[in-house]
C-alpha cells in the first residue's frame, strides 16, 4: 500500500481540518500518517492512522527547531513516503528543509495566509518572506488559498517543475446542519424582538479586531437601534474588550469557547469579521452555509469570499463610520438582508467540501492516474 505523509504544527489543525482530506486519500489507496505536536487524546476516527509526535513550536526560533527537524528526517527515512504535505508555517518550513536532507518526492505544502501580505508590518516581510522564498525552493507543489498570495507564490521558483495552485480552502459543510438549537441560545443570550444580534468567531486578539465592531455599535447605540454582538472565543484581550464595551455602553455577551458554532450561528443576524489579516476565513464560509448576510475588513482572504453588497459588505479596516454603516443597512433593510443571504446559499457551493475535495484530487494527481489506466 502506498504511503501518505501529513504534517502540521499542531494537532488541532488536523482534527479540526483534515479529516475529509485524510478519508479521501485513504479512499485513493493510501495508508496516512500523520506527523504533528500531539497534547492530547486522539479522535476516534482517526486512531487507526499511525500518529508520531514531532517536537514543533510555534516559535520559529524555538530550541525545539532543531530536535523537530531530527525527528522528521529520521521518520521521513523510514517511512517511504509517496508524498508529503505540510501544513501550518512553522512545520512546513522545518519539515520540508528534513524532507529535502532525505531527498523525499512529491513535496507539497498548503500556505493557509502568508504572514508577509499587503499591508503587514516590515518584520514579519523580513522574516516570513526569505523563508517562504527559501523553502519554495524544496517544495514540489505548492498551494495558496486566496487571490493574492497566489500571485506572490507565482512568483517563487520551486523544486524541479513546480507548480502553484490556488484551492479555496479546506472546505466545509455546505449543506449547514445544527442541531436545531437556536432557539435554546436565543433564550440563554436573552435575546428578545425587536433587539438585532450580530455575531463574531475568533480569538479575542488584537488581529481579530473585535473593537472595530464594539465602536461601530456604541454610534448605532446614540441612534436608538437595539443591537446586541456576540463574541465566541477566548484571549488576552478579553478584558480590555470587556471594559471598552461597558465604558461606551455596548452590549456585548462573551460566549468564550463553544463547540456548539453552527447553532449560534443560526441564532445570530449577521456574522461579522474585523481581522487585520486572513487567510480563508473558515468562520466566514460557515455563516454563509447558513444563509447569514456578512459585514467584514476589505483584506484579504476576506475579499476573496464576500463581494460588496452582493452577499455582504465590506468596509476599510478601522473605518467605524463605514461599520456602522453596513450594520445598519442590513439589519433594518428586509429586502436587502433577504438578497444577501439568498446570494450566499448560492456561493457557498463553490467552497464546499465535496469541491474542494475534488480539486486536491487534481493537485495529488489522482486524475491523471485514472486516465492513463483507463
Amino acid at each position: 500500500m502506498k504511503k501518505f505523509l501529513i504534517v502540521t504544527t499542531i494537532q488541532d489543525t488536523v482534527e479540526a481540518f483534515l479529516i475529509p482530506h485524510i478519508k479521501m486519500l485513504e479512499a485513493e489507496g493510501y495508508k496516512v500518517s500523520i506527523a504533528t505536536n500531539i497534547y492530547k487524546e486522539i479522535k476516534e476516527e482517526l486512531k487507526d492512522n499511525e500518529w508520531i509526535n514531532i517536537s514543533f513550536s510555534r516559535n520559529p526560533f524555538s530550541f525545539n527547531s532543531f530536535k523537530a527537524v531530527k525527528e522528521m528526517r529520521a521518520f521521513i527515512r523510514s517511512g517511504k513516503f509517496e508524498m508529503v504535505h505540510f501544513h501550518t508555517p512553522v512545520a512546513a518550513f522545518l519539515g520540508r528543509y528534513a524532507a529535502m536532507r532525505e531527498k523525499q518526492k512529491n513535496i507539497i505544502y498548503t500556505a493557509h495566509g502568508f504572514h508577509f501580505y499587503e499591508g503587514a508590518s516590515l518584520i514579519n516581510w523580513c522574516i516570513y518572506y526569505p523563508m517562504e522564498l527559501l523553502a519554495a525552493r524544496w517544495t514540489d507543489k505548492l498551494i495558496t488559498i486566496n487571490e493574492e498570495d497566489y500571485k506572490r507564490a507565482s512568483a517563487f521558483k520551486l523544486r524541479r517543475d513546480g507548480k502553484v495552485y490556488k484551492v479555496s480552502g479546506v472546505g466545509v459543510d455546505s449543506t449547514h446542519y445544527s442541531s436545531g438549537d437556536a432557539e435554546k441560545i436565543k433564550k440563554e443570550l436573552l435575546i428578545r424582538d425587536p433587539e438585532k444580534t450580530v455575531l463574531m468567531i475568533g480569538e479575542l486578539n488584537k488581529n481579530k479586531n473585535q473593537a472595530q465592531l464594539i465602536k461601530a455599535l456604541e454610534l448605532l447605540r446614540l441612534k436608538g437601534r437595539n443591537i446586541k454582538a456576540i463574541f465566541v472565543g477566548i484571549g488576552e484581550q478579553e478584558g480590555i474588550l470587556k471594559k471598552m464595551a461597558k465604558d461606551l455602553g455596548v452590549k456585548v455577551t462573551f460566549l468564550g469557547y463553544r463547540k456548539d458554532i453552527k447553532d449560534i450561528i443560526d441564532a445570530a443576524d449577521i456574522v461579522v469579521s474585523m481581522s487585520y489579516r486572513e487567510g480563508l476565513p473558515r468562520n466566514i464560509m460557515e455563516a454563509m452555509s447558513a444563509g447569514k448576510p456578512l459585514v467584514v475588513t476589505d483584506i484579504r482572504g476576506n475579499r476573496d469570499i464576500v463581494f460588496h453588497e452582493e452577499n455582504g459588505i465590506l468596509v476599510a479596516l478601522n473605518d467605524i463610520d463605514a461599520t456602522a454603516s453596513a450594520l445598519e443597512s442590513l439589519l433594518y433593510n428586509p429586502k436587502l438582508y433577504k438578497k444577501i443571504s439568498e446570494n450566499n446559499y448560492k456561493k457557498i457551493e463553490s467552497y464546499s467540501i465535496v469541491s474542494i475535495l475534488e480539486s486536491m484530487k487534481e493537485v495529488y494527481g489522482f486524475e491523471k492516474v485514472s486516465d492513463s489506466q483507463s
